[in-house]
């Protein structure tokens, strides 16, 4: 038995002899075991003072930074732009402590020295509310060689402080997913507050909580914090907070500024006897969490190089729920080897798949334990896909209790990987979602990224030597003939294929004819090329409040020669005074629409669209409230967008792909043209803006706007609140 084992041998005596883990340790820092032995004698203990400098150099050795980035090398020049702020914080850091004065002035020094090389090493100037001071409180207190403290301060800001923690940061992204992901309502009930993550969880991260808490407490995380070695560990510590204070949170509807109190107080209940219990949950979590981010977004987050921060801002900006890669899928399925040991052993998880393709893509090829739900039939046959969805929920309940294969209480949706048809799946995504469903993914890249993984993994052991029809191991039912990703690998091989794919097996638009195969099975190919009634089918189910197989004509089929078929609006018909326009909710049983003369259809974003800041315009003074949503237009693409509400305006921003934080003004429509509201019941986050005029009794509608809301019955009744308060204004100055 190894020096290194008799330690830990020791340490695991804990619970019979209180001594024996210390010296277990002391032993161990003596004959400098490795960091996996160091980490198992520490493990869920709390650092004696008189070793916890020993410990966590040795934590924190392997960043602590090169020679030629010691304080060393510091050329003694305090030159930084903002050097003076610099100094000031420095004394008012050092007027805290309760060392002697002589020790004042040494630490004065080294603080201001230690800050301003740091600054010039990195190439960045001081910025008051980075967090360093804080970070600095219980590296003081260590009272460590001024070396030594620079080593531990600059390896703390390398591997444990995310970048980006700002708003609209990756950071920030990624947290809302996550509490998305575990407390969908308490992330719903943020965002319609317009309480953005680094609101309340800022301080937290760029200081690891010694902003707000006391030093024991912090003492004690930090000692967890650097044992466990996970820099990720901070966004479920976050979590646990926000989460377990979930009803005094909520309590507070209304007051945003008490919520935000609320959340702030959290961290300075904390003591030291209270972080074991705190971080096992936040373990716990972070367990229940797939693990796909850690490896997609380490790199932008802790990584040195941040060349693709934009590209990753752009995804999770855009990410409806939290990302699951296909190879964590395929692992979970025992189709594809752990990449890593690590992965090995943290693969907890259980997913419960649900294939969202149309049904003719699904016979083609599937995986053999996923769920099928045709996201087609959410807009086409409203009571075939609720009745789909209670059939998912019962089968998932009894593959759990079975303990089945295909069992898991972890939701993960997947579609084609073809942007067209997967906007359907974001639907379906967003309809589970705004009934608080935990624990919901969306595996990237789709049906076709899982064809090609699978595909890759047959090369990469020697199976076969192309991709070129290679029938995937591990698919059901698979027919190359019919599937869509087969047929694009072939088109891509043929010199005379009109078409090609991009790396994620997507089909581009072909500049010539492409594979029938592929036209056959285009789902929306196909709606494009139907006669106009099955487009006016689609069309009804998003617009108007007909119930689904009424024979009732769409607006567009309406004849305006006949005012008693499409001229009047049912009892709505009428001004109020002379003021108010006609408004009205309308659901699946109120079979009345009025004349539709014409619709400007803004397919695409044009030029003369005003481009804008995004976030200059949630700040501007009279925007009441915006909400997330899905700009919807006839031919069925669905565009992320902002929904803003002014006292006489409604506005959507629609965002651009490319450009991340910046949107066109899509919509800018004044409120008093609104005419009419509609939506479904089975399905009220679809909701139509319709926009005209009154001629006499009659109310002739000249436009619409569609949309897919999460919090719709919130933005309705905002509109018809301001609304009610205009019409009140008018009738007051009449």
């Amino acid at each position: 038995m190894t020096g290194a084992n008799v330690h830990c041998a020791m340490a695991d005596d804990l619970d019979t002899d209180d001594g024996s883990w210390i010296l277990a340790l002391e032993g161990a820092l003596q004959e400098q075991c490795s960091l996996h032995d160091l980490r198992l004698i520490c493990r869920s203990k709390s650092i004696p003072d008189s070793m916890r400098g020993q410990v966590w150099y040795r934590l924190l050795g392997s960043s602590t930074g090169s020679p030629a980035d010691g304080l060393e090398r510091f050329n003694e020049i305090f030159d930084l732009a903002n050097q003076s702020k610099l100094r000031e914080d420095c004394k008012i850091f050092v007027e805290k402590l309760d060392n002697e004065e002589e020790d004042k002035v040494s630490i004065l020094s080294d603080l201001e020295s230690l800050v301003t090389h740091y600054c010039k090493t990195r190439h960045i100037n001081y910025d008051p509310n980075n967090g360093w001071m804080h970070i600095l409180t219980p590296l003081v207190s260590l009272k460590l060689p001024k070396n030594e403290l620079y080593s531990y301060f600059n390896a703390i800001l390398d591997s444990y402080i995310p970048r980006q923690c700002h708003f609209n940061g990756v950071a920030m992204h990624l947290f809302r997913l996550l509490l998305l992901y575990h407390e969908p309502e308490l992330c719903s009930f943020l965002d319609s507050h317009k309480i953005a993550p680094n609101l309340y969880t800022q301080k937290w991260f760029l200081s690891l909580f010694a902003a707000s808490s006391n030093l024991q407490a912090v003492l004690a995380l930090w000692d967890y914090y650097f044992i466990r070695g996970d820099p990720f560990l901070i966004f479920f510590l976050s979590l646990v907070l926000v989460i377990n204070a979930k009803d005094e949170i909520m309590a507070h509807k209304g007051e945003k500024e008490k919520i935000l109190e609320t959340i702030a107080e959290l961290p300075q209940q904390m003591e030291a006897g209270d972080i074991h219990d705190f971080c096992s949950l936040a373990v716990l979590y972070s367990a229940q969490t797939p693990f796909s981010y850690k490896r997609d977004y380490h790199q932008a987050l802790f990584g040195e190089d941040a060349s693709d921060e934009r590209m990753d801002l752009l995804v999770l900006s855009q990410a409806l729920c939290l990302p699951v890669s296909v190879q964590e899928l395929l692992v979970s399925c025992h189709l594809l080897n752990p990449p890593t040991k690590s992965d090995a052993e943290s693969r907890a998880l259980r997913f419960f798949l649900v294939d969202c393709r149309p049904a003719e893509q699904y016979n083609a090829g599937h995986l053999p334990t996923a769920f099928h739900l045709d996201s087609n039939l959410m807009l086409t046959e409203p009571q075939a896909f609720s009745v789909a969805v209670q059939a998912l929920l019962s089968s998932q309940k009894q593959s759990i209790a079975a303990q089945s294969a295909a069992g898991g209480e972890h939701l993960v949706f997947f579609g084609s990987g073809r942007e067209a048809e997967d906007q359907y799946v974001h639907m379906v995504v967003a309809f589970f979602l705004q009934r608080h469903v935990q624990f919901v993914g969306l595996v990237q890249g789709g049906f076709s990224a899982v064809h090609q993984a699978l595909v890759a993994a047959q090369i990469e052991n020697g199976v076969v030597a192309t991709s070129v029809s290679i029938e995937p191991v591990g698919l059901v039912d698979h027919n190359p003939s019919l599937c869509l990703v087969c047929t694009v690998n072939k088109s891509e091989e043929s010199p005379t294929a009109a078409g090609k794919s991009n790396a994620q097996g997507t089909p581009q638009h072909a500049t010539g004819s492409s594979s029938s195969s592929s036209n056959k099975t285009d789902f929306f190919g196909r709606m494009r090329s139907k006669s106009a009634v099955v487009k006016d089918k689609l069309l009804d189910y998003i617009v108007n409040p007909i119930s689904a197989g009424d024979n009732e004509p769409t607006p567009k089929s309406k004849s305006k020669e006949n005012p008693s078929t499409g001229g009047k609006s049912k009892g709505a018909g009428k001004l109020y005074r002379n003021i108010a326009p006609v408004f009205s909710i309308d659901d699946d049983q109120d079979g009345d629409d009025p004349t539709f003369e014409g619709s400007s259809e803004r397919e695409a974003d044009a030029p003369n669209q005003e481009l804008v800041a995004i976030s200059s315009w949630l700040k501007r003074p009279d925007v009441i409230n915006s909400f997330r949503c899905h700009e919807v237009k006839e031919s069925g693409h669905a565009f992320p967008s902002y929904l803003l509400i002014t006292p006489s305006h409604l506005y959507a921003l629609r965002e651009i792909e490319d450009r991340p934080g910046f949107a066109r003004i899509s919509v800018n429509r004044s409120l008093s043209s609104i005419m009419k509201i509609t939506s479904k019941k089975r399905h009220p986050e679809f909701i139509t803006f319709k926009y005209g005029n009154i001629k006499g009794e009659e109310t002739i509608i000249v436009d619409l706007d569609r949309f897919v809301v999460p919090q719709a019955g919130d933005a309705v009744k905002l509109v018809k609140l301001q609304l009610f308060n205009n019409s009140s204004a008018a009738n007051a100055n009449s």
